[in-house]
């Protein structure tokens, strides 16, 4: 098994010491057109891993590159497209090789908080060289609509260009915490960012669609129009409901113009279910929205003012241009 990633530190192990930390370097080529490029890290043994969706891209297009080579030190292997999710700026490839790897291990149930160190790296003179850096301030939102910047958390660190697509790791644990895709928030009025401070899209969002992307091999961004967040202590309290429904999660923003607002989705509706499936968290909505995708025919059902049902058919839309959120 060729290993690109150190999953467990042996007592007394620094993280230093680790040849290349299971970063890859991804190549992107169309003949007559500039190539482009960046980082990625293997997640499963049989050689899938992530990357941002602008890595894949010919620069300057929305036209994913014709070929990928992806090197692991010395060693370069073909690379096929299994999914992408431009919004958020995620990608998924899976090398073309019958040989295994050792995956990252991803921390998708430990708590962000500030204060916590966290490592990124750079590979910008052929050798590995580890950025420090230290949490923030926090995501305050579970689900993107109109800001991408509120569903990333924020670190006091500075990584180069050519590490876009790289993972962000916990310094005392060697876990991926985060990837960092370059976002550069789009200014807004009475708003300022803090010099010196990144914005870093969290792991465990990654991992709330990576599933529904791999199988549904997607090469869209699919959406409804509305965003959620978890439920209120008020909220659950009009749960289990008459139709045995057990929680949900409530749309917490609608989009003006949107398939939502033309189904009459109103803020504070709870989602309960996604065509069969009983929706409990905002990663079951997640899941399940990229799971169907763009295209597919649904059935979705709310909760409205706690006894109240809601349900409207919805075949899934792209999300447009205009919708991207800042």
């Amino acid at each position: 098994m060729r290993s690109l990633l150190l999953v467990a530190l042996a007592p007394g192990l620094l993280l230093a010491e680790t040849p290349d930390r299971g970063v890859v370097r991804i190549e992107g080529n169309t003949p007559a057109k500039e190539s482009s490029g960046g980082l990625g890290f293997i997640v499963e043994k049989e050689g899938f891993l992530l990357t941002t969706y602008r890595n894949l891209v010919v620069p300057g297009t929305e036209d994913l590159h014709e070929t990928f080579r992806v090197r692991s030190g010395d060693r370069a292997y073909p690379a096929e497209v299994i999914g992408v999710e431009p919004t958020i700026d995620l990608a998924i490839l899976k090398l073309e090789t019958e040989e295994t790897f050792t995956p990252v291990v991803a921390a998708t149930k430990r708590e962000i908080t500030p204060g916590q160190e966290v490592e990124a790296v750079d590979f910008g003179d052929g050798s590995l060289a580890v950025i420090p850096g230290e949490v923030t301030a926090l995501n305050t939102r579970q689900c993107y609509q109109h800001s991408l910047a509120s569903t990333m958390f924020r670190a006091m660190i500075t990584i180069p260009a050519a590490s876009i697509g790289g993972p962000v790791f916990h310094a005392d644990t060697g876990e991926v915490a985060a990837i960092y895709t370059g976002f550069d928030p789009v200014p807004e009025p009475g708003h300022v960012e803090v010099e010196g401070e990144t914005h870093l899209l969290p792991i465990e969002l990654c991992f709330n669609i990576y599933e529904s992307l791999k199988t549904k091999r997607s090469l869209k961004s699919p959406w409804t129009g509305f965003s959620v967040r978890s439920l209120t202590d008020a909220e659950r309290a009009f749960f289990p409901t008459v139709k045995k429904h057990h929680g949900g999660v409530a749309v917490e923003e609608v989009w003006e113009n949107s398939p939502a607002q033309r189904m009459g989705v109103k803020e504070g509706d709870i989602l309960v279910q996604f065509s069969y499936n009983r929706i409990l968290s905002v990663a079951d909505f997640q899941k399940w929205l990229y799971m169907y995708g763009v295209g597919q025919p649904v059935k979705l059902i709310f909760l409205r003012n706690g006894t109240d049902y809601l349900t409207t058919d919805y075949t899934i839309e792209e999300r447009p241009q205009w919708a991207k959120p800042k």
